[in-house]
């Protein structure tokens, strides 16, 4: 059966990585349409503020607990997620899965430059997948002439790269008329596809301090480093909360 725990009111589902896969794997296999959408502190804070987006999430198949902060969240609250999972790597593991089984994807979001870029380098490593569509986010084509576009190409999977809360937004608005298929939001993922953006190194990645390297290294991103501290903040609160409700 599902668990899910809850975090400012926000759902994220205990999965692991490769539980995630195999449901995809799955959807596959049935030719049904799988949601699977990312949470972490900093959207856990702003869904208070994008109810659609919030919406979205709540209604998405798959939330992933994608951020260290959400781990240790729900280890204050008591609750079962032990396994950070994040968007880029699960992105990562769909690439494999759909070059395995030659599949189709389609690419929204990013600039122009740097969507052009990860096909380039998603073909280059992924050999056996097709690129069906990779579309920038900043408006070459109307939101009916997309949801037509990827209508007519079919894509087995759709990675969506506006970021939050436009990509939720987008797919909660679309996600009935595209049929069949994976659709994952992926943030700034095509950046680092790309070679744009450098991910963290692995050492840091290992210490689970990539938010903070993003943080200070990514222009906009400073912001992350105030969330973080006031999602736990607010997280003891709903412990406390809880407490009291209990006695």
């Amino acid at each position: 059966m599902k668990q899910i725990e809850s975090f400012l009111g926000v759902p994220v589902d205990v999965i692991t990585e490769a539980e995630v896969i195999q449901k995809a794997k799955l959807a596959l296999q049935k030719k049904e349409q799988l949601r699977i959408t990312s949470v972490n502190p900093q959207i856990s804070l702003e869904c208070q503020n994008h109810p659609k987006a919030k919406k979205y999430i709540e209604e998405a198949q798959i939330r992933i607990p994608d951020g260290i902060g959400i781990v240790k969240a729900s280890r204050i609250l008591g609750g079962k997620i032990i396994e950070r999972v994040t968007g880029y790597d699960v992105m990562v593991k769909l690439l494999s899965l759909a070059n395995e089984e030659k599949k189709k994807i389609f690419l929204y979001g990013a600039k122009p430059d740097v969507v052009l870029a990860a096909k380039k380098e998603i073909e280059r490593e992924y050999p056996f997948l097709s690129v069906v569509g990779a579309v920038d986010g900043y408006g070459s084509l109307s939101e009916e002439e997309l949801v037509q576009k990827i209508q007519e190409t079919q894509p087995d999977f759709l990675f969506v790269a506006l970021g939050f809360p436009k990509q939720e937004e987008w797919i909660e608005r679309n996600c009935a008329q595209l049929g069949s298929m994976i659709i994952e939001d992926v943030g700034g993922s095509f950046d680092v596809i790309s070679g744009f953006v450098s991910r963290a190194p692995e050492w840091i990645q290992k210490i689970h301090c990539e938010w903070l390297y993003r943080s200070l290294t990514q222009k906009g991103k400073w912001m992350r480093i105030v969330q973080v501290p006031i999602f736990l903040g607010k997280i003891y609160r709903q412990k406390l909360k809880r407490k009291d409700e209990v006695n």
